[in-house]
């Protein structure tokens, strides 16, 4: 009987405020912590942000930037981050610069550079969402993965900087076989480096039905 009177004392106030009354249960707060590899010590992650934006603005994924992560003139024949397939998982991406791009570079030359990258790697703001691209040597460009931002701030790690994301979206395995094609995600833009690009950039036209 009192689960009765309580469902009649919450539908009769509903009838009287409307649509204005939100009834919210907050869980026990949960502590995940891992150890990264060789990067970190164990590592909080935090509540993942409310996600009500995605509806309004036909982002079902509310991808705020992009980012490339192998670049076709390495001749890279390895996909990055395939260790990742869990969504949820964190792990560190990488603003790093080609050791073969130091060569005939002054050490203010690198420093520079590094400065360069260290701000891109802040220019995410924690909670926002990035899709990553591989270019394949035998594959061609992919998308790969979708991620969000955990930590603030980026960190130096072994002359790159880093920052803590966790796993959103991820292609299906084998990547070779499932992982979209870039041009049928974002359309022929072409990436000239691994700084974040904006997804509201002119030149991409965003088609996430590619990741469903």
């Amino acid at each position: 009987m009192q689960v009765v009177y309580l469902t009649a004392y919450y539908c009769n106030l509903g009838r009287i405020l409307g649509n204005h009354i939100t009834v919210a249960f907050t869980p026990a707060f949960s502590r995940n912590s891992f150890m990264a590899k060789s990067l970190s010590p164990k590592i909080q992650l935090p509540t993942p942000m409310k996600e009500a934006s995605l509806e309004i603005t036909g982002n079902h994924l509310n991808i705020k930037y992009l980012k490339l992560v192998n670049h076709t003139a390495d001749g890279r024949k390895d996909w990055s981050y395939k260790e990742y397939s869990k969504i949820g998982d964190p792990f560190y991406l990488h603003w790093a610069m080609n050791e073969d791009k130091k060569k005939g570079l002054s050490e203010e030359e690198i420093n520079k550079i590094l400065a360069r990258k260290e701000k891109d790697a802040n220019k995410a703001v924690q909670g926002d969402r990035i899709l990553l691209c591989q270019n394949h040597y035998n594959y061609g460009h992919r998308v790969t993965h979708v991620v969000e931002t955990v930590s603030s701030t980026a960190e130096k790690t072994d002359q790159m900087w880093t920052r803590l994301v966790r796993l959103v979206w991820v292609a299906q395995d084998p990547w070779e076989k499932y992982a979209p094609q870039t041009k049928n995600v974002i359309g022929d833009f072409v990436f000239k480096g691994g700084n974040l690009i904006s997804a509201n950039a002119p030149s991409i036209v965003l088609n996430l039905d590619a990741l469903k």
